[in-house]
């Protein structure tokens, strides 16, 4: 092939589009660039550092031990807090299995003689569900939820006592003699039907 046809298929092959690029939009040319501008600093200091401790490879071997290191030190720091929260459930559950509901309603008839009926409440509502637990009706665990024990129960009597709960403990209402009174009369009830 002449020399003018040589270059003549030199210019017809560099005229093609995998040599130009495209006009295609590039969203991430304007980040790339300004990162190019602004952070060379840091590929200088990657050659530095490369050139210190002995080759690239050596650096890629001691960024992938730190790595590892930090991997390591997150999955322990993860386990163990996963066992402080395995206790503290152990112990809630003991410490749920271990009151006394007797004890809960003399503290509830306590706070409502000093006139503290939403403590009074919530103490009975206590005092109901441990005795539901302690008759293996309900499992007997601190995370228990009030509409889980409505499912469990699907007893009318325990919608209202836990309808009043809710609304002065979660609600702000602020209870009345008549929820207090309603409480220490119906818990009774809704034990009786649910043992039976």
């Amino acid at each position: 092939m002449s020399p003018a046809g040589a270059r003549a298929q030199a210019r017809q092959i560099l005229s093609e589009r995998r040599f130009h690029g495209s006009r295609l939009p590039r969203p991430f040319h304007g980040v790339l660039s300004w990162l190019a501008r602004h952070l060379h600093f840091a590929v200088r200091f990657w050659n530095w550092l490369s050139f210190e401790v002995g080759g690239v490879g050596h650096l890629w071997t001691i960024v992938g031990a730190i790595v590892v290191a930090l991997a390591v030190y997150f999955a322990l720091w993860l386990g163990r807090r996963r066992t402080g929260y395995e206790a503290a459930a152990s112990e809630g559950r003991r410490r749920v299995s271990e009151e006394d509901p007797g004890a809960l309603e003399r503290a509830a008839e306590d706070a409502e003689r000093r006139g503290d009926l939403a403590a009074a409440l919530r103490l009975r509502f206590r005092a109901g569900l441990l005795r539901l637990g302690r008759s293996r009706v309900l499992p007997l665990r601190p995370s228990l939820r009030t509409r889980e024990v409505r499912r469990l129960l699907r007893n009318p009597r325990f919608d209202r006592l836990a309808d009043d709960f809710d609304e002065v403990v979660y609600g702000g209402r602020s209870p009345v003699p008549d929820d207090v009174a309603s409480a220490r009369s119906e818990w009774p009830r809704v034990l009786e039907e649910a043992r039976t």
